[in-house]
């Protein structure tokens, strides 16, 4: 019995930390670094003050395309949940509803909002839904607001979302930080259904689309979408495009967060389809996609990584010989080496 009253206070301290910290958020709070265990949170630009997710009418923009169905279904989970404990909905409430308020405080960098409702934990999971699919943000700041409530359930990795976000990341007419931001909340859940939805998303997009789900993709650790991501790399002639390329498939292979799961099936599949990858990136590019991809290379480690420079080394160009074999100095000295 005491244990459950302990139990209770201290999720009422850390709900109450989290209102505490979000209102307190001032301008000196830094960008939120990229977290432990290999979870990328990436930071985004700054809050532009006209931002609005208004539809041509005037209205709110909702989840578009939400079948019917899968309507019903989250409609009714959301009103179960809340008549077995309303408090997580006040909770998150307040928090989404102070988030214009912690955002302007900022003052010019986005506020971890996000992250913030991520740590309320999993009953948190469809108080945010139905922010996010019913009742969406409508003020100024909507845009940013609607992007937290999408990093949240990423964060949450809650697989009750993927319906919701697929909607999201398939209607064309969003924004490119919200259809990214979509794209690494899928990555996140990282189910097979959330891999299919990227891999479908990403079959038809071009330009900035294009570019946004190949930038949040990295997280999604599946062989099938690694191996998407690489040919994306080979094939491109857009430098933007590579470099989000090259740095998904390090976040792909990241050899510290292949460390932390559970399934590790397909890791060495992954690593070396990454790797093989951008040391052809590195040979054939330039400038910041070049180093895109040695910085990648570092952090996916593959062990097969020298031989494959030293196969790229018989084919090259004098110059590019002289690129390999600094890259081979590095990686012999890589600082992000599992220890």
């Amino acid at each position: 019995m005491s244990e459950t009253r302990t139990s209770k206070k201290r999720s009422k301290s850390m709900v109450a930390c989290l209102l505490a910290f979000a209102a307190a958020t001032a301008a000196d709070a830094p960008v939120v670094p990229e977290a432990a265990a290999g979870v990328t949170v990436t930071p985004a630009p700054a809050t532009p003050a006209a931002a609005s997710v208004l539809t041509a009418r005037g209205e709110p923009r909702a989840v578009p395309r939400l079948p019917a169905t899968e309507a019903e279904a989250l409609r009714r989970a959301i009103d179960e949940a809340r008549a077995l404990d309303p408090r997580p909905f006040l909770t998150t409430a307040k928090l989404v509803d102070d988030a214009p308020a912690t955002h302007a405080r900022s003052r010019g960098r986005r506020a971890p909002v996000g992250l913030f409702l991520s740590k309320l934990g999993r009953d948190a999971g469809l108080p945010i839904l139905e922010r996010l699919a019913f009742d969406p943000p409508r003020d100024e700041t909507a845009s940013v607001v609607r992007r937290d409530l999408v990093e949240a359930v990423g964060l949450l990795r809650d697989t009750r979302a993927v319906p919701v976000l697929a909607a999201i990341l398939e209607d064309e007419t969003e924004d490119a930080e919200t259809t990214r931001t979509a794209a690494e909340a899928l990555a996140r859940i990282g189910t097979d259904e959330a891999a299919a939805h990227l891999l479908t998303a990403l079959d038809d997009a071009r330009g900035e689309r294009e570019r946004a789900i190949v930038a949040g993709i990295g997280e999604c650790r599946h062989l099938r979408v690694t191996e998407e991501l690489a040919r994306r790399l080979r094939s491109t002639t857009d430098d933007d495009l590579a470099r989000a390329a090259a740095r998904s498939l390090g976040r792909a292979g990241n050899a510290w967060a292949w460390r932390t799961l559970a399934d590790r099936q397909e890791e060495s599949r992954i690593r070396t389809t990454a790797a093989r990858a951008l040391v052809e990136a590195y040979v054939h590019h330039d400038g910041d996609v070049r180093v895109a991809a040695s910085n990648a290379l570092m952090v996916v480690d593959a062990p097969e990584t020298p031989a494959l420079i030293e196969e790229a080394r018989r084919r090259a160009t004098p110059a590019q010989r002289d690129a390999l074999d600094a890259l081979a100095m590095r990686f012999a000295r890589n600082p992000t080496r599992l220890r």
